[in-house]
């Protein structure tokens, strides 16, 4: 429970704020007293204020993780190196495809060498 009150660091929100519109109570010894509830008349102004805030809470969440994703794309994309090659080199296919049954000590990632013979791309 501790885990979906705490609030993510991308978006700001926690999980159970995202999927309720509100912030989650943990139990204590002064919320195991019995409560009457009260009737609401007002629950048409209290769905329009949940829509409302959920409304805002998903587009900064949006926000947020598009801003995440941007930020990993250029980490990512510090070490990222373009390749070509051109028809008639000999290259090397990265493969991590196992057979079952295979042990990781004996299994071979790179497999090749292979002829390029034309370019598609």
């Amino acid at each position: 429970m501790a885990y979906r009150e705490t609030s993510n660091t991308t978006t700001g929100y926690s999980q159970f704020f995202l999927l309720h519109g509100r912030e989650m109570t943990l139990a204590s010894n002064e919320n195991l007293k019995a409560k009457l509830s009260k009737p609401d008349h007002n629950l048409s102004q209290r769905m329009e204020h949940l829509r409302a805030t959920l409304e805002q809470a998903y587009k900064a969440a949006d926000i947020a993780n598009k801003r995440s994703h941007q930020t990993n794309k250029e980490y990512y994309d510090r070490r990222a190196k373009q390749s070509s090659f051109e028809v008639g080199e000999f290259v090397f296919v990265f493969n991590l495809a196992r057979k079952p049954g295979l042990s990781n000590n004996v299994f071979i990632i790179w497999t090749g060498s292979f002829k390029v013979t034309a370019k598609v791309s």
